[in-house]
């Protein structure tokens, strides 16, 4: 079984390298598991239209202040208990120098996903996965439908806090010292 660009040996198991450069070729995303290639579903509008609204905002808020701010196309390594993985987070905001391969991020201080369809992905599988990550900072997950407006913030403090659920008003990201209207977000 190929995985579009991909063709691995072993159709059960694709190596990291072999991962890296199909992703090279692909015209689709895919995440690696190791040794897993799962193919990434395209974005609704409503989640294009939160996800812009929130990634912008941060960008202009970090522009020139040593962070990068990424949407949806810059890789996340991470290797948990010895496997390695690469994901797609909706946006990850990386302020560590070293962190410079010019592919993917090892260290991000903020990450945060637009909720899919599969909201217990975004709010568990994926949580579980990132707070493994000993630059991490903080976690949100942002609905993306306007007429149940919600984000739900992790910070990390002495371990991962109580998370903050806010539905309107003010939400506030620690990690980069960042107020965002919630209401704002919505608007296409």
């Amino acid at each position: 079984m190929a995985y579009g660009a991909f063709a691995p040996i072993n159709p059960d198991f694709i190596t990291e390298q072999e991962f890296l450069e199909g992703e090279k070729l692909s015209e689709c995303r895919h995440e690696y598991h190791h040794g897993a290639v799962i193919a990434m579903a395209g974005a609704s509008q409503r989640h294009e239209v939160v996800s812009m609204n929130l990634a912008s905002t941060i960008h202009g808020h970090l522009k020139g202040k040593g962070c990068r701010t990424f949407k949806s196309d810059m890789k996340l390594h991470l290797e948990i208990f010895g496997r390695t993985f690469y994901l797609y987070p909706d946006i990850m905001v990386a302020c560590d120098p070293a962190d410079n391969d010019p592919n993917f991020i090892h260290s991000p201080k903020l990450l945060i996903e637009v909720l899919s369809e599969n909201e217990n992905r975004d709010r568990v599988e994926k949580f579980l996965m990132y707070q493994r990550i000993p630059s991490l900072e903080e976690y949100a997950v942002v609905s993306q439908n306007p007429k149940a407006p919600e984000v739900t913030v992790f910070r990390r403090s002495e371990g991962w806090d109580v998370p903050h659920v806010h539905t309107s008003g003010e939400v506030f990201f620690a990690s980069i010292g960042l107020s965002v209207s919630v209401e704002e977000l919505y608007v296409a």
